[in-house]
């Protein structure tokens, strides 16, 4: 008997689904290795089957009742109930932009979803220490790329190549994270202000604060608009036409929250064909060789100008480590590849 498979994915009041929830469920659990495998339905509303997968908070209104009420259904239908989460959202620290987005209330609902579920999927092992205290049944799934969505897009000329010289830095992230960008700052200005006329400095999305854009004023940057292709299965399609980078950055501040994140802005890069420069800290070390597939750069300004010094200065350099990062994510961290992995967690969680 094929098993019916129910996804309640986090979404807004506009009920679309997250970034997260497409790359975390919908793109894998709908992708052709897994075809045959169960019957899947998802949606913002309860529907009885055999699994049921919350996801995060699953709506913006969460409270302890709504998520008492929700299980109450599950174990009513003799489901099982798998909860996963990609984030660390209990340790962000009251003063945090993130933090405040989120209500005690929320907070009950993600502890108590840990407790009740039957097991949870994560995408990283620091994540599952982390939750140990709350289920001994943890499933670490890596996030993966839907190579459909990016198709076969090869390491190119940089733009630099074709551009007189002229070179591009760039940044994507979302708008939770201008700590990470703030902490490199001095370093970017500088970098930026020593190759005026040669430079530039574009960002998709990724900054919250009009106070930080303000620390940018008289150099050269650009905000790339990404107009109607916001939703994730149409980002990373545009992003991939529309990127011409010479080098990508992903700087990520060290403390509990981050140190649970996973290395998912080293594969949009990557797949991309796009050279980049990381963070030294947990979630980038443990895919990222340095100097082979990536840059790892201490989280100090001197290690951040190192960093931009050494690799815009040698064009040799950056073309091997795309084409090396390419490699290593098309060849181990796509879909095609790992898909399967989320069929064997809700069999294995089941059992």
């Amino acid at each position: 008997m094929v098993l019916k498979v129910h996804v309640l994915f986090e979404h807004s009041p506009d009920l679309r689904p997250h970034g997260c929830s497409h790359i975390r469920l919908l793109r894998p659990l709908t992708h052709p290795a897994n075809t045959g495998a169960f019957i899947l339905s998802y949606g913002t509303r309860y529907t009885r089957a055999d699994v049921v997968i919350v996801e995060r908070l699953w709506r913006s209104d969460i409270s302890l009742k709504l998520a008492e009420d929700l299980i109450k259904h599950i174990r009513k239908d003799k489901a099982c109930l798998i909860y996963t989460i990609d984030d660390n959202l209990l340790d962000l620290k009251p003063e945090e932009p993130i933090r405040q987005g989120f209500k005690t209330e929320q907070l009950m609902a993600i502890r108590y979803f840990a407790r009740e579920a039957d097991g949870i999927i994560v995408s990283t092992n620091c994540l599952k220490e982390r939750l140990t205290r709350f289920n001994k049944k943890i499933v670490v799934v890596p996030n993966a790329l839907d190579e459909r969505l990016i198709g076969n897009t090869v390491v190119s000329q940089n733009s630099a190549t074709v551009n007189n010289g002229h070179k591009v830095i760039g940044y994507m992230g979302s708008y939770t994270h201008d700590a990470d960008l703030m902490m490199i700052l001095q370093a970017l200005r500088e970098i930026l202000r020593k190759n005026i006329g040669t430079l530039e400095m574009q960002f998709i999305r990724g900054i919250a604060d009009q106070a930080t854009m303000q620390a940018f004023n008289s150099l050269p940057i650009k905000v790339l608009e990404v107009g109607n292709n916001g939703e994730y299965p149409d980002f990373m399609p545009w992003m991939s036409k529309t990127v011409k980078w010479d080098l990508a950055l992903a700087p990520l501040e060290d403390n509990p929250f981050t140190r649970c994140k996973s290395d998912i802005k080293f594969l949009d890069y990557s797949i991309l064909g796009i050279p980049g420069i990381y963070s030294k800290v947990l979630p980038y070390e443990e895919s990222v060789r340095h100097l082979e597939t990536g840059y790892l750069a201490s989280n100090n300004t001197g290690g951040w100008v190192e960093a931009f010094e050494c690799l815009l200065n040698d064009d040799t350099l950056r073309q091997k480590l795309a084409k090396q990062a390419q490699e290593y994510v098309l060849s181990t961290r796509t879909l095609k590849h790992c898909a399967k992995n989320w069929q064997d967690a809700i069999v294995s969680i089941m059992n």
